[in-house]
């Protein structure tokens, strides 16, 4: 089974349900707590982070410390993608696709009648020790970013750079994963239930930023009207994205109203993954798929999410234009190494961006 959900038209989106609650001390109107993604030396970057959460009297938030791209640690996680790599047989094809199949219990949808409260234990390469891979071999050659489930392509110098695996891609993704258990297992302590009917609510939800970033001034009110337009069944929302047409899947119409200055969309591929929210049992789906060993850090984590996207394996929905944006405004350690210039602008920045300096 490679999916669950189809995003032909909107008449498939049914059981909308209201997000407005009166008097809600929620981040943003919607947001339960808030993850900023960022390397522990990057005080530059902390600073704008601050004055943005100071600007919307955020309570509920933390630093989320990257992982650094130099550490043993990431030396070894390639080493464990490398020794689920080792069958390939480039001798007849440029292109290998290796055996794959996502695991049983990413296909849980959570959608029931009965609570779920339960917690998520450790699986896959979250459970990957330095020691079992110590005799790996590296190529001399580049590792290349998977492609679809598990297709492999062989090493030219004709590729692009996009398609190294590098140390910071795998750190990146590392940091993205950490950041997700971490919102299961806040979850989880909270006693969340995961389960997903018609005309429940699904409150707790997380907002995962990086932090180079900044927000419309009004993203509140512009929220405000997008929620309610979500099924009830959603796992992930992109406030934020990059290198994608999102307007490619039939826009979400209320029943009342139209949204006036952003729209929402089912996710066509969104890329980049410096805003966005998850569902408690989002998160939960997300943190299976990604952990999986044939999958995990075989690619940079915005395509890993977009694959997964793409193969609705996730529900997932897209503000359109963004309301988020990364500013690019200094080198970044998160994402490409040296930075790079985004077409995705704002109206009206918290931090003065519109889109001209980046």
């Amino acid at each position: 089974m490679t999916g669950f959900f189809y995003y032909d038209s909107p008449q498939n989106l049914s059981n909308f349900v209201n997000f407005s609650r009166p008097g809600s001390p929620l981040a943003w109107g919607f947001v339960h707590k808030t993850y900023v993604i960022s390397l522990p030396h990057r005080d530059d970057r902390r600073v704008d982070i601050d004055k943005l959460m100071a600007h919307f009297e955020v309570e509920n938030w933390v630093y989320h410390d990257g992982t650094y791209a130099n550490t043993p640690f990431i030396k070894d996680t390639m080493r464990h993608v490398q020794s689920l790599r080792a069958s390939a047989d480039y001798s007849t094809s440029q292109t290998v696709h290796l055996p794959f199949s996502w695991p049983e219990d990413s296909e849980e949808t959570y959608v029931s009648n009965q609570t779920i409260t339960s917690a998520i234990p450790l699986s896959g390469s979250e459970l990957w020790r330095a020691d079992s891979v110590k005799d790996v071999v590296m190529p001399e050659e580049p590792l290349i970013c998977a492609e679809d489930n598990f297709r492999l392509e062989k090493f030219s110098e004709e590729l692009p750079q996009w398609r190294y695996l590098t140390t910071e891609r795998v750190a990146t993704y590392h940091s993205h994963l950490t950041a997700v258990r971490r919102i299961v297992d806040d979850n989880t302590k909270l006693g969340v239930d995961l389960h997903r009917e018609p005309g429940k609510v699904q409150d707790h939800i997380a907002l995962v930023l990086e932090d180079d970033i900044d927000m419309e001034v009004d993203i509140k009110a512009r929220m405000a009207e997008l929620m309610p337009l979500l099924p009830y069944d959603w796992d992930m929302l992109f406030l934020g994205f990059c290198w994608s047409k999102e307007t490619e899947h039939a826009e979400i119409i209320g029943e009342y109203s139209r949204p006036i200055k952003n729209h929402l969309h089912p996710s066509f591929q969104p890329r980049c993954l410096h805003a966005y929210a998850l569902s408690p049992a989002g998160a939960v789906r997300l943190l299976k798929h990604l952990r999986h060993p044939p999958y995990a850090y075989g690619r940079s984590v915005d395509l890993a999410t977009e694959w997964l996207v793409w193969e609705k394996r996730l529900k997932s929905f897209t503000v359109v234009p963004p309301v988020i944006i990364q500013r690019k405004v200094t080198k970044t350690d998160i994402t490409l190494v040296g930075g790079a210039h985004w077409p995705e602008s704002l109206e009206n920045g918290v931090l003065g961006t519109t889109g001209d300096e980046i």
